[in-house]
């Protein structure tokens, strides 16, 4: 750095110390504009973080005192010619993140359709880092690239970095490409840029939806899992699968507790339906453990449940890419399944459900030995059956699209089709949902990782899409934007009842 301590200590008081970025990633980052291109811009020393016009003035009359060159992203000035005179040289970023709730209604249709025929073409790929990272920059409408002024990725979890390119969706992907072409090396920042992400898959939606970043993410969390230094968090997370097939570490006798309220419940070794209850629902979201076997008894199907031996789907192992954990616990976990001769397993945990369908044959190269549905799938096909009779509700609801059921298993009409089956439930969309749908910030291990960040997520769609709807019920399809819903709805004073679809569908039996 050519910049005097005295001069960074300057432009710290002028915007912050978080917003004077010095460290290599973030210079890295910044030293691009247009990810699908080379590196656009000179080499610098500092770059400041601006969150007014007041605030790049200052930085301005900080350089023209101290004889430091400015240019600034993104802006008129970035093809500025640097003035030799002068000592060192600092980029001004003041471009603000995207506005998702810019989307058009018009686009929505396209983009949704788009998502489609990506999972029909099976694009993307988990199991190689590199061919991960590389399908990123392939193919892709470069034209389109050039037509932008700036690159910023939406993120869900920028907003808690002050809208730092580091930590958006882009600055991950040239954190992964510096990291694949050994232009940066393996550091705990990039470390933790890295395990910082829900993976949902909302990367750049307002400009290309086929962009995998959120599987480039994990195979990248493979890699860093490979070289041995995954984050400690997630290795004691893999102790407590093995140790008590639960990634919290919680008992079999407190995962099992909600059953003494159903005391008829029983388990055949063998019955058509398995249900599996998933450990997050179990000992998270109890009620709604109940709530469906509850379901199940009262549409009399033969069902069963692995009690003690159902473990942990092992989803947060592969998302935290510690993937031969992953396939250990897969391995004897089909085998249980197995032994129950189910036709079909039904869960109501949308993680478990994106991980048995897509994340197993894909990522460990395993098929689970009978169908799976998520629990609206199944209850759909009861009450299309008449196995239900569901009693009138007075209640006005919103349904939030987990991102593990959206937009990664495009189970969109289900969850809706079953709240609709409820007689006088009215159900409004909030103005983001399906493919557009805000993520939680409860997935892809962040809640583990760092669970303030995943409620701020939650806080955000919270005040911003749910609450100005007015309605009496936020309904969800998983356990972890349940839990991260409820907990956020309390710390932030956010007065919204949070329950998950098959609670109500209970409450209308």
């Amino acid at each position: 750095m050519t910049l005097k301590t005295s001069i960074v200590e300057g432009l710290k008081q002028v915007v912050g110390s978080a917003n004077v970025l010095t460290d290599v990633e973030d210079l890295y980052v910044y030293s691009f504009e247009h990810i699908f291109r080379e590196k656009r811009y000179p080499e610098v020393d500092v770059v400041v973080k601006v969150r007014s016009a007041e605030q790049a003035k200052q930085v301005m009359d900080l350089a023209d005192k101290e004889g430091f060159n400015v240019i600034r992203r993104g802006g008129i000035d970035s093809q500025k010619v640097l003035e030799p005179a002068r000592t060192g040289v600092v980029m001004v970023d003041d471009v603000p993140p995207p506005d998702l709730t810019a989307f058009k209604e018009v686009e929505k249709l396209l983009i949704d359709e788009n998502i489609r025929e990506i999972h029909r073409a099976g694009h993307g790929t988990f199991r190689n880092f590199a061919l991960a990272l590389k399908t990123l920059f392939l193919g892709k409408p470069t034209s389109r690239c050039q037509e932008c002024a700036t690159c910023s990725g939406y993120c869900t979890v920028a907003p808690s970095f002050n809208g730092v390119e580091t930590w958006s969706s882009k600055g991950r992907i040239l954190l992964m490409r510096g990291l694949s072409m050994g232009e940066l090396a393996l550091s705990k920042r990039l470390i933790e840029v890295l395990y910082t992400c829900s993976t949902c898959g909302l990367c750049f939606a307002q400009c290309f939806p086929d962009l995998h970043v959120h599987e480039a993410i994990i195979a990248a969390r493979r890699h860093i899992a490979g070289k041995g230094v995954t984050p400690d968090i997630f290795n004691t997370t893999a102790k407590n699968i093995v140790e008590a097939g639960d990634p919290g570490g919680v008992p079999i006798k407190q995962r099992l507790s909600w059953m003494r309220e159903i005391p008829k419940l029983r388990f055949p070794e063998r019955a058509e339906v398995l249900y599996w209850v998933g450990c997050m629902v179990a000992t998270r979201t109890p009620k709604v453990a109940k709530a469906v076997a509850n379901i199940l008894s009262q549409a009399k199907a033969n069902f069963t449940m692995l009690g003690e031996r159902e473990g942990c789907c092992g989803y947060v192992l592969l998302a935290a890419g510690l993937w031969n954990e992953a396939k250990e616990a897969a391995i004897e976990l089909v085998e249980r399944v197995k032994e129950t001769n189910a036709e079909v397993l039904v869960t109501p945990c949308a993680g478990c459900y994106y991980t048995f369908t897509t994340l197993y044959p894909k990522v460990l190269d395993i098929q689970m030995p009978c169908e799976v549905l998520h629990t609206s799938q199944f209850v759909e096909r009861l009450v299309k059956d008449g196995a239900l009779e569901l009693k009138g509700l007075n209640v006005k609801v919103t349904y939030h699209d987990p991102c593990s059921l959206g937009r990664h298993s495009i189970v969109y009409d289900a969850p809706r089709n079953v709240l609709k089956a409820v007689p006088n439930l009215q159900l409004f969309e909030m103005p983001l949902s399906r493919s557009r749908a805000r993520c939680c910030g409860g997935g892809g291990g962040l809640w583990t990782f760092n669970n303030r960040i995943s409620m701020n997520s939650a806080s955000t769609r919270l005040l911003n899409d749910v609450a100005p709807m007015n309605i009496d019920v936020l309904a969800t399809a998983c356990p972890a934007c349940h839990m991260n819903f409820r907990y956020t709805s309390v710390k932030k004073s956010v007065h919204i009842k949070t329950y998950d679809i098959m609670e109500i569908i209970a409450k209308a039996l």
